[in-house]
């Protein structure tokens, strides 16, 4: 017994160490940073102001819409800021808020909404009228617990990380459930603990696995394929390159990288979808290139990157990254 514990303790440190070393071998600031381009966003509740901004998704026209979540709220911008419209207000109807916190539009510009005490996706039209709702009770998978996150396939399935549930729940594209992805949990992969967003790269789901600190890469059909996030992928938070406080939010280029939006650690991490890190920018403030608690972000059609600042109620847009970095 004591020499399987010195074996399992011994395993642990060597993985330690690996970590440390390749920590070491490429330090946060030899990587490239995006420059700034804009900030935009005012604290407030009139047209076009933003309080507590959650989510972000960007139409193939580069329209932008923000999950205004302390307005109760979704709102559409052109990519410089300029305000459009605005959709919903608070209250429990059809077309009503609860909270919104993550958003997709798919391939025929159709927004999804996903609401975090609302329980529920609706769907709407590009300008904004209601088309329908999606909820949990009325599957064989039973009600949702906080509908964190939002995504919409290539295949045109529906994705919802299920908050509370610590799950990802699969529905067909004719609105029918078909299977739940993951299990609560922590350390092992396909654990997942309060997942909070979702995302697609090369054929393989990206789960933000926001309070077990790490990212989650799972085939389509639910199978745990890749991990990272700290020490081994295992959860443990931190503030070293290539480590978490709570991932968030999570966007894909046309280059398969993974961008990660760190929450407590006030920054954004980008990765190779195989887990390498390419880049990191941000740290803690309310100067033009610091953040207050990122929590999700987008890649605009011309590659722009577009980060919601949700303690500083306002949005962040930087230079595209090199192609060549991959």
């Amino acid at each position: 017994m004591k020499a399987r514990v010195f074996a399992q303790r011994l395993f642990v440190f060597g993985a330690f160490m690996v970590v440390v070393i390749l920590s070491a071998g490429c330090p946060a600031e030899s990587l490239p940073r995006p420059e700034l381009l804009a900030v935009w966003g005012v604290s407030g509740s009139e047209p076009g102001e933003l309080r507590q901004p959650i989510g972000i998704a960007i139409r193939a026209d580069g329209t932008v819409f923000i999950a205004d979540a302390g307005n109760d709220r979704v709102q559409s911008f052109e990519s410089d800021g300029r305000f459009l419209r605005s959709i919903g207000g608070r209250g429990e109807g059809p077309g009503q808020f609860r909270r919104p916190m993550d958003l997709d539009i798919d391939s025929e510009g159709r927004l999804y909404v996903a609401e975090h005490v609302g329980d529920r996706i609706q769907v709407f039209t590009a300008e904004g009228a209601f088309l329908r709702e999606i909820r949990g009770e009325t599957t064989d998978a039973g009600s949702f617990d906080a509908a964190a996150g939002v995504l919409v396939s290539p295949a045109g399935e529906l994705y919802v990380a299920d908050f509370y549930n610590d799950r990802v729940v699969v529905f067909r594209e004719d609105g029918e459930f078909d299977r739940v992805i993951g299990t609560p949990g922590r350390v092992l992969p396909g654990r997942l603990h309060y997942p909070t967003d979702l995302d697609w790269v090369a054929e393989r789901l990206v789960v933000a696995d926001a309070y077990n600190n790490r990212i989650q890469l799972f085939t389509s059909q639910g199978e745990a394929v890749g991990r990272w996030g700290g020490l081994l992928g295992l959860g443990i938070p931190g503030s070293a390159p290539g480590s978490f406080r709570v991932a968030t939010g999570v966007a894909v280029d046309v280059h398969d990288r993974i961008y990660v939006a760190d929450f407590e650690n006030h920054r954004i991490q980008v990765f190779s979808d195989e887990g390498r890190l390419l880049s990191i920018f941000g740290s803690q403030g309310d100067a033009p290139g610091e953040f207050e608690r990122p929590t999700d972000l987008d890649i605009g059609p011309d590659g722009r990157i577009f980060v919601v600042d949700f303690g500083n109620d306002r949005i962040q847009v930087f230079e595209p990254l090199p192609d060549t970095l991959r």
